[in-house]
Formats: C-alpha cells, structure tokens, sequence
C-alpha cells in the first residue's frame, strides 16, 4: 500500500505531460496521418523535434513515456503509421509498399520543420527498418540531425548475419533459434490464416506478447488497453510483412547521421548478435546493451529516456 500514493502521483504526472501534446493530422498520398506534437508548436524553434516512430502492431501510444519525458527539455512528436490507431489506411494493398511509408516520414517531418528542417528520429521495432531505410537514402538523410535505434536490427545486415550464421556449424544454435524468435514473419505469409487468428485471438495473443516482451502488468499500454484498435493495428499493415520476407536486399548503404543503437539483451524477437555487424555502415556510432526485453522503453523507461537526451544533447552539442 506504500507504494499507491507515489505511482498515482506519477500518472497524473504522466498525463500532464501528455496533456501538453496537440493532435493533428498530416495528408500524404491517399491517407491522413495522426501526429502529437508538443504545443505550441514553433517551427521557428532552433532545436531539431524529436520524432517517434512505432513498431508493429503498436501505435504511437508506445512512446507515450519518452513523449513525456524528453517532452519537458526538447519539442516532441510521434505518429501512427498509415493504417494503424487514428491514422487512415492506404485504399490499396499497393498502399503499403515500402516507398509510401518513407513518404509519410518525410511529409511528417515537413509538417514539424519545414521543407528543410531536420529531426532527431527515433524508432522501435519494425519502425527502426523503416528509420535505417530512411537513414540510408541521401534523400531522406538530409532530414536527419540524428538516428536512435532500439529493437531493430538493419534488415540487410541481419538477412546476412544469419546467412553466415547458416553456414557455420557453431553458430546454428544462434540461426535456428533466430527463426523460432521469427516465426509470426513466415507466418504472416501465409493466406487467410493469418487475418483469421488476428480477428478472433489477436488481443489476447498481443497482451501476452507484451507481457512477455517487459511490459507490466500495471503499465498504461495495459491498464488502457484498446482490443478493437489493437486488432486493426494489427490486421491493417499485414502486407509490410508480406513485402518485408522477400523484398531483394541491396548492399548496406553508408549511415551518415550521427547513430545511437539501444540493443535489448533479452529481447524475445531479436538475437543481440543480429547487430554484430552495424558498424560497417554507421560511423558515428554509440551502442548501448540493455537488460531489458523487446519492448525496454515501457520496461526501463528512465534508463531508455536518459540514454537518448544525454545522445541528442552530444549531438546538438557538436553540431
């Protein structure tokens, strides 16, 4: 019982912060895109915004911690990708496409800064393969001051890393026991099961995912939890995964963006040696290893948090 007044002062510290942030929605393309932002919100302002990117299934609400927190020093913005929590869905499967999710980064960051302002992007899950794509592309690199990945390995150099992994006997331990992590991708291959399994059990299956992956039982994402949106999060985006499994990979490309790479050490999805081979590409690189599971952002919030202020202000510092 002594610990009940101390955590219902600290959601309704929670909430204030959140209360800050304003709602607006971002056209591209065929859909209209849910963005927070802290309010008021100055494009004038000298300080590049830090941007949230989510994962799959989550929303934006994932961020709703670091959104609070970082809040109070830097301007903030997250957005539900297209499809998913309050933003609209593509009219087309083609909708989906990788390009399209790139563009809804890019037309974000136009809204926060302008047609030349930068942001410190920040992503989980599969929104970091989408932030190492968009990090990887001249074009959209030049929109960057900085890139924090956590939970998101690069899709290139992971599909290679387990091919090597294939080929050595030693480290087949490590391979087959990636493809176990891995099994929803295959999975998701298939047809109408998937959407099946997802429209009849997909809240009570996510809500042991997240339990398995670090979340409390007590955590908002839990306590608040949203079982219709939940499901739409889930069902709509299904053909990301669906390009995802066979999309041709290309050669790395160089990272030129200052990097800060939070690797979760008991991930359930992500093998920590799925990393191994990041510093090929980025050079401006800081890793940190984390004892906490997949989604450590909810499970450290406090360690997550000060690990990206203490990046973003070395950043802005030497730039």
């Amino acid at each position: 019982m002594s610990g009940r007044p101390h955590d219902d002062q600290a959601r309704a510290d929670l909430h204030a912060e959140l209360a800050r942030l304003e709602h607006v929605f971002v056209a591209h393309d065929d859909v209209s895109l849910h963005v927070v932002r802290s309010r008021p919100w100055d494009r004038g302002e000298r300080r590049a915004p830090v941007l949230f990117l989510h994962g799959y299934p989550d929303t934006l609400d994932t961020w709703s911690l670091q959104l609070a927190s970082l809040g109070q020093s830097h301007p903030v913005a997250a957005f539900d990708q297209r499809g998913v929590g309050r933003s609209t869905a593509p009219t087309s499967r083609d909708g989906y496409a990788f390009a399209h999710y790139l563009g809804d980064i890019e037309a974000v960051i136009d809204d926060l800064a302008g047609p030349e302002g930068q942001v410190h992007l920040v992503a989980h899950d599969w929104g970091a393969a989408l932030a190492w794509m968009f990090a990887e592309q001249p074009r959209y690199a030049r929109r960057l001051r900085s890139l924090s990945i956590l939970a998101g390995p690069h899709p290139n150099l992971m599909m290679r890393r387990l091919g090597r992994a294939a080929k050595n006997p030693r480290e087949l331990g490590f391979f087959f026991d990636q493809l176990r992590k891995s099994w929803y991708m295959v999975f998701f291959q298939l047809p109408w099961l998937p959407e099946q399994l997802i429209s009849r059990q997909f809240p009570r299956l996510w809500i042991q995912a997240l339990r398995s992956g670090g979340v409390a039982k007590d955590d908002p994402l839990l306590r608040d939890f949203d079982a219709e949106g939940a499901r739409r999060a889930a069902l709509t985006p299904l053909a990301l995964y669906r390009q995802a499994l066979f999309r041709k990979l290309q050669p790395p490309r160089p990272i030129e963006v200052p990097t800060c790479l939070l690797v979760p050490l008991h991930d359930m999805a992500l093998r920590p040696e799925l990393y191994d081979d990041i510093h090929e590409v980025a050079a401006d690189l800081e890793v940190h290893r984390l004892d906490a599971n997949h989604w450590a952002h909810r499970q450290r919030p406090t360690e997550v948090s000060g690990i990206l202020e203490a990046f973003i202000r070395r950043v802005e510092h030497d730039s």
